[in-house]
């Protein structure tokens, strides 16, 4: 059967390897998580830096196409109008000369004069404001639409607004090139009180030598264009919430994707951070184009108010600011979709690290399981053949003490041999001597009692030798006075050169006491237990190493102390120590009998007790463990204390 500390260790060997995995896997796992989040964080900061620039781009991208549109439109209106008024004139031309191929040989010049004024008057287009005017090459007016009252009178020298005799200079210029265009200042059928700038373009009928002619004030042609423009421009819509706005200068709105805007002046409108949206907007087109920030006011998918970055360029011509934007809270929905995207990806890594987990963890339970179960068989055995050799070394050392007690007691009977062979020959030859003498009858008395003498001598000698073997047992023969700290500190002379090479740090108290009893046998006493302390520190890495040695008088007993802090004595042997043969190092280095020898000197030589107990130090704020001996010399008479 497996002890506790066995059966722990298959434990052991079992479980840890189960931990190991369980504590990798949550590493790992945690470690991925770190990873993860920070990796999302960097790709959530890109996406937004990457979402903002990437917008600001198409918003002025698309502000700028727009920008190119209305200045290409702007820059060909002028030579659209004259297009579309020389299509008129060359037309109305044409019929003229058709009505006139018609009735040349049927009528009078004046009856087809008539009947032309009659098919012209009528003509109107451009929203009314076209009509058709003929005037001859004298300078006399034919027909005039808006005011009759001027036909068939000389007005060759009339001058427009700008000083300038308008029909005496077109006359001069068709008498070369019989067809043309002119810059005039004219009435609006709608204003005949005011002269406004209007292109003409007029052409010869020669048949009566007159000129046909029509125009188009620039400004109405320019209204028309801005409107065909903010009508395209409405019409326009690039993304799901892509729109422009076009703002004239007073900030009257002239495109807008809510069409109940459009003719609203909104110079005042202002977000809920307080800006003023249409003002910030005329401020940045004057200042050429730039990007505004706000909180826009109408959302058209959502319809909410959502923040909005717009990009603004201004077309100074007409004095209009032109925009488009973006709504950032598009961004936090691809955001959203970006951390779910890689949240999932992270759950699956997550389960796939779960399940390859999981299935080592299987494994290695399953090996951990076999492996526990092997060594089990192996503890066993060896358990067994442990015991076995246990036993076989106990009767060894059985055998080895009885030997070592016979071959003691041969030592000290050779001894005593060699010390008795001389006397023992002394007293034959003298006995010898005395009994042939008494045999021959030559004896005397005074011979007779020098020999018997000499052998009493010899064999108080032989008694006195009997002694000193008995006393080979006992070194100090003698008791005495002597000092306990003088022999501490005689021990620690002894031992100084090893306990420094050591680096053993010896810390004494010692009470000033002196005792009659054997002196070198105590001082043999302490010599070995710091001893022993000293070769425990040799098989341990401590660095900071003491023995402490304390004597001290309590009542009727002196204490003397000897501790360390070498970590003490396993707690299986502590009560072993003192027994004979048993000894901690290997045969070759001891005998396993210093410390039965001091038991034996203290409590059976000194009336004393020597015990050892393990005992915790606290040093320069480390706890150590360490062996504490204590020796009780209980007082008597013969023990003096000075």
């Amino acid at each position: 059967m497996l002890s506790k500390k066995e059966t722990k260790l298959l434990n052991l060997i079992k479980y840890t390897p189960i931990m190991i995995i369980g504590l990798l896997c949550i590493i790992i796992t945690f470690l991925l998580y770190i990873e993860k989040n920070s990796i999302l964080k960097k790709d959530l900061q890109i996406l937004q830096i990457e979402y903002i620039e990437k917008n600001k781009e198409i918003i002025k991208n698309e502000v700028d196409k727009i920008y190119t549109y209305i200045s290409y439109k702007k820059a060909n209106s002028e030579k659209e109008l004259k297009v579309s008024i020389k299509n008129r004139v060359d037309e109305t031309h044409r019929l003229v000369n058709a009505i006139y191929e018609k009735y040349k040989d049927k009528e009078t010049k004046e009856q087809i004069t008539v009947r032309i004024k009659e098919i012209l008057r009528e003509l109107r287009f451009n929203d009314n404001r076209g009509y058709y005017y003929i005037y001859n090459m004298q300078g006399y007016n034919i027909l005039h639409p808006l005011q009759p009252q001027l036909e068939n009178q000389l007005i060759i020298n009339y001058k427009d607004s700008a000083n300038k005799k308008i029909i005496q200079n077109t006359i001069n210029q068709l008498k070369n090139i019989k067809e043309g265009f002119n810059e005039l200042y004219w009435q609006k059928p709608e204003d005949l009180n005011h002269q406004y700038k209007k292109i003409t373009f007029n052409k010869v009928f020669e048949p009566y030598n007159w000129y046909i002619g029509t125009g188009e004030y620039i400004n109405d042609f320019e209204n028309k264009i801005k409107d065909e423009i903010l009508s395209y421009i409405n019409s326009i819509k690039y993304s799901t919430n892509g729109y422009f706005i076009v703002v004239d200068e007073q900030g009257v709105y002239l495109s807008h994707i809510k069409k109940e805007y459009i003719g609203v002046n909104r110079i005042n409108l202002t977000d809920s951070n307080g800006i003023m949206i249409t003002k910030e907007i005329l401020n940045q087109a004057k200042n050429g184009s730039g990007y505004v920030k706000y909180i826009g006011t109408i959302k058209p998918q959502a319809k909410l108010p959502s923040e909005k970055i717009v990009y603004v360029r201004g077309f100074d011509d007409w004095k209009w600011a032109i925009a488009t934007g973006f709504y950032t809270d598009e961004l936090a929905n691809q955001i959203i979709e970006k951390e779910k995207e890689i949240k999932d990806k992270y759950t699956k890594n997550l389960i796939k690290l779960f399940v390859i987990s999981i299935l080592i963890t299987i494994f290695f339970l399953f090996i951990s399981f076999y492996i526990s179960n092997k060594l089990h068989k192996r503890f066993q055995k060896y358990k067994y053949q442990l015991l076995a050799e246990i036993e076989k070394h106990k009767q060894k050392d059985s055998l080895l003490t009885q030997q070592s007690k016979m071959a003691a007691m041969g030592e000290m009977l050779e001894n005593v041999a060699h010390q008795w062979r001389q006397p023992l020959n002394s007293i034959s030859l003298m006995s010898t001597g005395v009994k042939v003498q008494y045999e021959y009858g030559v004896i005397e008395k005074e011979e007779l009692i020098k020999s018997m003498d000499s052998i009493t001598n010899t064999t108080k000698y032989l008694s006195q030798t009997i002694d000193d073997f008995r006393d080979y047992f006992n070194p100090q023969k003698e008791a005495s006075h002597f000092n306990l700290r003088y022999i501490i500190n005689k021990a620690l002379t002894l031992l100084e050169t090893q306990l420094k090479n050591k680096n053993i740090n010896v810390i004494k108290n010692l009470d000033d006491i002196t005792i009659f009893s054997f002196e070198n046998e105590f001082l043999q006493v302490i010599i070995n237990i710091i001893n022993n302390s000293k070769d425990e520190f040799e098989k341990k890495e401590i660095k900071n190493r003491y023995i402490f040695i304390d004597i001290r008088k309590e009542e009727n007993v002196i204490k003397v102390l000897i501790k360390d802090n070498a970590g003490g004595i396993d707690s299986k042997i502590i009560n072993k120590v003192f027994e004979a043969h048993f000894t901690t190092k290997g045969k070759s280095q001891g005998t396993g009998i210093g410390l039965y020898m001091s038991k034996e000197i203290i409590e059976k030589h000194m009336n004393g007790k020597i015990s050892v107990v393990n005992e915790d130090l606290f040093i320069e704020g480390i706890t150590y463990k360490g062996a504490l001996f204590e020796i009780d010399l209980f007082m008597e008479e013969s023990i003096e204390n000075f």
